[in-house]
């Protein structure tokens, strides 16, 4: 009989925290890094617009979606208290496991089956990632179906500390290796670090919060520091991409390979806060386009995406070309919402965000509550928030679609086979409450 283990967090799990002691002070720390400190601020073409309203305006988003994570959950229209006992069938989690493997081998067939291409990746150690990415072909449609790979593991991981499923079938496993080896390879050869960091962190998650405490030792100990391990490991595999692709060329230089490889990190969130300033201080707003909050209704197939696409009008404008860096391009997950919705609507979703996180981090921790298997998402979403608007993407939304489907699926937990029967001679010992 197994030890009944009731999930716990530490504080950084949660969403008031991540929002409060994460992305506002690094937010604040940006922007006084150059208002304050007068630090340089590494841009290709020397444009700085973090500042004044802009500044002010994306500090106003972060603190509505703190106020969302402080509203009570109840206000959700969705009841996540009903989504308690139920489970996620195995034959949908191999649906989704296979369709992952399906789109790996329709994204990389043509790697796959050129030894020569493969053989220069291999040499290069990843160095000619970004050719090859112009060179092959990425089938739209089936293609796309590698991003189910984090929805299988948020499945997979679910099932096993959740459900409590820890018998893990071997056609199962077998799939599981198969998906984390073509993950592992498309962060090599397509240099998209991203989608490990990814598996890693709902692994993460799940193993904290619900494995047994003798699964988890002596890091159960160290768990509230562990955003401090996370950032090292970040960095870690940040530099090894970096290694092959940039530093080589740039070494002769370059006095400090690790002087180099933190200002291209930090320059990733804060030219996303700089170009997504940059958007309202130079262009007319809202737009009304959705071209980065919904890019997924833009790019979906059949009738769907051209009627939105015909409906928004979406346009290319010469804002990256003429402002921005063309390798740190990103929009800002905060700012990108202004521009697109307005001041009244921005706010708005904001809130909603950090009410959904809120929410979904309580069904988390509840045992058994299918609805916790939004959180993995909300938590990319808070945790990406300075940097894109990751709920946009159409990585985001085979997510939210798996989820949805595997909530819709799931059945209700079988009672646990019952004992033998208590012998007359002695009597009943009293029930035992279940830990809750």
């Amino acid at each position: 009989m197994t030890e009944p283990h009731v999930p716990t967090a530490p504080w950084w799990f949660s969403p008031r925290c991540l929002v409060a002691f994460g992305l506002i002070p690094g937010y604040l720390l940006v922007w006084a890094s150059v208002e304050v400190f007068d630090l340089t601020l590494t841009t290709a073409k020397g444009y700085y617009f973090f500042r004044d309203d802009a500044f002010l305006i994306g500090l106003g988003g972060l603190v509505a979606l703190l106020y969302g994570t402080l509203l009570p959950v109840n206000v959700l229209l969705i009841r996540p208290g009903r989504y308690r006992d139920l489970e996620v069938p195995d034959w949908f989690i191999y649906g989704v496991g296979l369709a992952a493997v399906v789109g790996y081998l329709v994204w990389f067939k043509d790697l796959i089956a050129s030894p020569a291409y493969l053989w220069s990746l291999l040499k290069s150690g990843g160095a000619i990632s970004y050719e090859l990415r112009r060179n092959l072909d990425r089938t739209a449609g089936l293609a796309s179906f590698a991003s189910l790979a984090l929805a299988y593991t948020v499945l997979l991981c679910h099932r096993v500390w959740v459900s409590r499923r820890r018998e893990i079938p071997l056609p199962m496993r077998l799939l599981t290796w198969v998906v984390v080896a073509f993950t592992i390879f498309r962060v090599f050869a397509w240099a998209e670090r991203l989608a490990l960091i990814e598996i890693g962190t709902v692994f993460v998650l799940y193993w904290l919060a619900h494995a047994p405490s003798a699964q988890r030792g002596m890091v159960h100990r160290f768990r509230g520091v562990f955003p401090i391990v996370a950032i090292a490991a970040v960095v870690m595999l940040f530099a090894a991409g970096e290694y092959f692709r940039a530093w080589v060329s740039v070494s002769a230089r370059e006095s400090s390979f690790w002087d180099y490889i933190l200002q291209r990190l930090l320059n990733y969130y804060a030219q996303a806060l700089n170009t997504g300033a940059g958007l309202l201080t130079v262009l007319e707003w809202p737009t009304y386009r959705f071209e980065q909050t919904l890019d997924w209704l833009h790019k979906f197939p059949f009738l769907l995406g051209p009627i939105f696409r015909y409906l928004t009008q979406p346009e290319a404008n010469f804002y990256l070309e003429r402002f921005a860096d063309p390798e740190f391009n990103n929009l800002s997950g905060v700012f990108i919402l202004f521009y697109e919705m307005g001041v009244p609507a921005a706010l708005v979703v904001c809130i909603a965000v950090g009410l959904v996180a809120q929410s979904s981090f309580r069904a988390f921790l509840d045992p058994g509550n299918v609805f916790g298997l939004v959180y993995p998402l909300m938590f990319m979403t808070l945790i990406e928030f300075l940097r894109i608007w990751y709920l946009g993407n159409s990585r985001a939304f085979l997510l939210v679609l798996t989820t949805v489907l595997a909530i819709l699926v799931a059945r209700r937990r079988e009672p646990a086979a019952a004992g033998p029967a208590p012998s007359r001679k002695a009597p009943m010992s009293a029930p035992t409450p279940e830990a809750t």
